[in-house]
């Protein structure tokens, strides 16, 4: 596929914002600003999120999303933390 290159005024706030983003998810301002685009100009149905197919002997494990892990995670903590505070004497 043959890229153009565009030239873009953007506040100089937002881009700050956009760059810490995609440092976070291990993209490109580029790639990320072609995806934003393309996500507004063809809109793909909402249904749920692809899985991806993992290799070797995990061929047919269906590994938790990012949003099961985070709410476990959560949920450990909590328990972890309620376990180890100290009972107040009576």
């Amino acid at each position: 596929m043959a890229s153009t290159i565009m030239t873009v005024r953007i506040d100089a706030e937002l881009l700050a914002a956009l760059k810490d983003k995609v440092r976070r998810d291990g993209q490109t301002v580029s790639a990320a600003v072609v995806r934003l685009i393309r996500n507004e100009v063809q809109p793909q149905g909402r249904g749920p999120a692809r899985r991806r197919r993992t290799m070797g002997m995990f061929a047919t494990f269906e590994a938790p999303g990012l949003d099961d892990l985070v709410q476990f995670r959560r949920q450990l903590s909590r328990r972890l933390i309620a376990s180890t505070r100290k009972r107040k004497p009576a």
